[in-house]
């Protein structure tokens, strides 16, 4: 609950410390007194809407601060706990500041949070019954959310709606498939034709490698070999000199001083390992020579085959190394494509199986809907009878719809009224009046007391155009709510100011031309001469403040 709020510098209030209790209190003040700050500020609070008009004259930045006793609310501290904003204590402090540029800065527990975040937790935290909620009551999808909440079945509603959700977006999934399965024929078909031509290739990996350099060393024998028997001349064969007849004559010089210097030696034995290995080239050279050839044929064959695979390289835009590559990748395209009817038919068969569990969850949701329905309106036919309609009758229909899987179950919910005798029941928006309209909505909002976790309630001016003895009735209804949550309520009339189990008076008053709003509890006294002003106005006299104090011992 609400325990304590504190606001600076907001419009007309200056500086306000309040410390707020549980139970029902009532909030009251002369006509342009500015009763509606007290509600405004909680929802600025709690991420409404700031302009830097809010803020008072002459000041940088506007501060308003509240302070929650979170104790008995575990989805309150449960949502802390996923922020990490959770700080071990009953406590969860929600401040905003908002500076005279438009600016605002939002915070949690001393955190700086998003404007997001802090709606979302103000939604666990704070509920304002105004008369634009009564205006939504007339939706039918704010019916339905009624009966649902009331019927204690919110998890299974969840659960139609998170299968409704799935069965349509298979149904948009298979209808992409279908649409696309004319294209699928083609593109297998081409897919198909390419790999039928690199399949009939039989192109290997690093074979493309292999024949490029055969192919350059084919191309390029003629002129190797001539090469080859040049230096194989020049190793041994040669008439005039050769290396080897050269290395023998370096050999014989330097044995004929070996006697004179020991090094002589080494050198011999470095010139006897050159002439070993000179040999051993020789041999190889004259072992290639004999054993390649001018092979024309081959040769041709060889072109052949380079050409067919760069012409299929340079059909696909590819370099020849990356045929296979390519080949793989459209057989795992072919693949993939053939795959899709398959993957149709399990998707029709999981679209059907999600539709069997939805019709089973829908089928409950609706005998629920009709068994909670009926005690509905008997809670809410009671409670506006009680209001000064003592032929109110208020009834839930629960049309078929025939759309399949519709994301809120198989029934359209319609709430029905009729306020007089001679009519006939009738859908809210077709009957009702104003008056009425508070009554029902506060009707619905006692019946629901006990199904909501939201600690605080806010009503605001739900008595307007009521008279004194519905008022009164009324505020023992918001009275009776105060016993299990905290609710404040702002009101004109004194029999429901009087329901309270605390008041807080809203005052305006002027300091050198300035304009000052103040907030205040009002003790037992000062409580009865509140309620004798709004019941005879301005002047009060001795018999006003009996009529007032009959009015609170009528309570």
């Amino acid at each position: 609950m609400l325990t304590q709020i504190h606001i600076r510098d907001l419009a007309t209030i200056e500086e306000l410390q309040l410390t707020l209790n549980s139970g029902c209190t009532m909030i009251t003040g002369e006509t342009g007194a500015g009763k509606s700050i007290f509600i405004e500020a909680i929802e600025l609070a709690l991420g409404g809407r700031a302009s830097p008009n809010l803020v008072r004259p002459g000041k940088d930045k506007a501060e308003i601060s509240l302070s929650f006793d979170i104790t008995h609310f575990p989805k309150v501290i449960e949502s802390l706990q996923n922020l990490d904003l959770y700080h071990d204590t009953s406590e969860c402090i929600i401040r905003r500041v908002i500076t005279s540029d438009g600016r605002s800065r939002s915070y949690v527990n001393g955190s700086p949070s998003t404007l997001q975040l802090v709606k979302e937790l103000g939604e666990l935290l704070f509920h304002l019954h105004g008369q634009h909620e009564q205006q939504v009551l007339l939706k039918s999808e704010t019916q339905r959310d009624m009966l649902d909440r009331f019927a204690d079945h919110l998890p299974l509603a969840a659960q139609v709606k998170t299968m409704a959700e799935a069965w349509r977006t298979l149904e948009q999934e298979i209808h992409a498939l279908q649409e696309k399965a004319q294209d699928r024929v083609s593109q297998s078909e081409f897919l198909r034709f390419q790999l039928e031509e690199l399949h009939a290739l039989k192109l290997q990996p690093g074979e493309w490698e292999t024949l490029e350099a055969e192919h350059h060393r084919l191309t390029h024998a003629e002129e190797l070999l001539r090469h080859i028997q040049q230096a194989a001349n020049q190793i041994a064969d040669h008439d005039d000199q050769n290396v080897l007849s050269l290395i023998n004559e370096i050999r014989k010089t330097l044995e004929s001083i070996q006697s004179v210097e020991p090094k002589a030696r080494e050198w011999i034995n470095t010139l006897h390992s050159i002439l070993i290995q000179l040999t051993d080239l020789e041999s190889e050279l004259k072992s290639y020579q004999e054993n390649t050839e001018l092979d024309p044929e081959k040769l041709q064959l060889m072109e052949e085959r380079v050409s067919q695979i760069f012409n299929l390289s340079r059909k696909h835009k590819i370099k020849p190394q990356e045929l296979p590559e390519l080949q793989a990748r459209l057989a795992d395209e072919l693949k993939s494509l053939d795959g899709s009817d398959e993957n149709l038919k399990i998707m029709i068969a999981r679209q059907g199986e999600i539709e069997k569990l939805y019709q089973q969850a829908a089928h409950q949701l609706s005998l629920s809907r009709l068994k909670a329905g009926a005690k509905l309106e008997k809670e809410i036919s009671a409670i506006i009878r009680s209001l000064s309609l003592p032929h109110g009758e208020f009834k839930i229909a629960l049309e078929q719809e025939h759309a399949s899987l519709l994301p809120h179950g198989n029934e359209k919910v319609t709430f029905l009224i009729k306020t007089n005798p001679d009519q006939s029941l009738q859908p809210l928006f077709k009957v009702i009046s104003g008056g009425e309209l508070s009554r029902l909505s506060l009707a619905a909002h006692l019946a629901l007391a006990n199904r909501t976790s939201i600690p605080t309630l806010v009503f605001d001016e739900v008595d307007t155009g009521l008279s004194g003895a519905t008022a009164e009735k009324i505020g023992k209804l918001l009275r009776r709510l105060g016993d299990s949550y905290q609710v404040f309520c702002v009101t004109h009339q004194p029999q429901v100011a009087a329901c309270g189990h605390h008041h807080l008076l809203v005052e305006k008053y002027f300091v050198q031309n300035c304009t000052h709003t103040r907030l205040r509890m009002l003790q037992s006294e000062e409580k009865t001469r509140e309620i004798a002003r709004m019941l005879g106005g301005e002047k009060i006299t001795e018999k006003t403040l009996e009529h007032a104090r009959e009015v609170l011992e009528g309570i």
